[in-house]
């Protein structure tokens, strides 16, 4: 399983898998000094992600209250859903955070971020030392032209369908009670290597 850490040109952040994560995250907590990322799981498990995050992302990191989670498998988008973004040793960042809600629509703020994903860098790599694998797990996909798979696309339609109004009181009648009768985006630019090289951006014809 590999992973990158992905940015949107406004600094919204998600962690991208190549493959569906077997157990759900409960928060990704982040060691600014080392510069590690940790999946918290809902039984108590942890993942140390394997590669440290360039310096230069920590601001942007600074100001993500939560920070989506997600897998994209053969240009679809498998794995979509949201957690809390914690700093190791940071008690006062809760607080600051706490009015923060997780987004109403989970799938739709997950289709908008990816979709506008535009620099990031590997975080986790199951094979270190394949060079080939360092670049975006995205591979050739465009990030605007990504799908859902068909059993996200459902629930996707769901969410985002305009709700109905309640229908107003009808009649009392004796014996009853009351009641009625995205955002385009660009292909990655930037992934840094974790090492501050970068690899060109992909034209859109390639």
């Amino acid at each position: 399983m590999n992973i990158d850490l992905l940015f949107t040109a406004a600094g919204e952040a998600g962690l991208i898998s190549s493959e569906n994560l077997v157990k759900k995250v409960a928060g990704v907590v982040f060691d600014i000094t080392t510069g590690t990322l940790t999946f918290e799981y809902v039984d108590m498990d942890f993942l140390e992600l394997n590669i440290p995050v360039e310096k230069e992302f920590n601001a942007a990191l600074d100001v993500c209250p939560q920070i989506h989670i997600g897998a994209v498998k053969d240009g679809n988008i498998a794995q979509a859903y949201q957690v809390p973004f914690m700093f190791l040793d940071d008690p006062y960042r809760g607080e600051a955070f706490q009015g923060v809600a997780a987004p109403s629509q989970p799938l739709e703020a997950f289709d908008y971020f990816v979709k506008s994903t535009v620099f990031g860098q590997p975080v986790h790599r199951e094979d270190l030392g394949d060079e080939s694998a360092m670049g975006c797990v995205l591979g050739d996909a465009v990030p605007s032209a990504l799908q859902f798979a068909p059993h996200l696309a459902r629930r996707h339609q769901m969410e985002i369908a305009p709700k109905s109004a309640p229908n107003a009181p009808g009649p009392t009648m004796p014996g009853l009670g009351a009641g009625g009768g995205h955002a385009s985006g660009s292909a990655i630019g930037r992934i840094t290597r974790g090492t501050g090289n970068t690899i060109p951006p992909k034209k859109r014809d390639e």
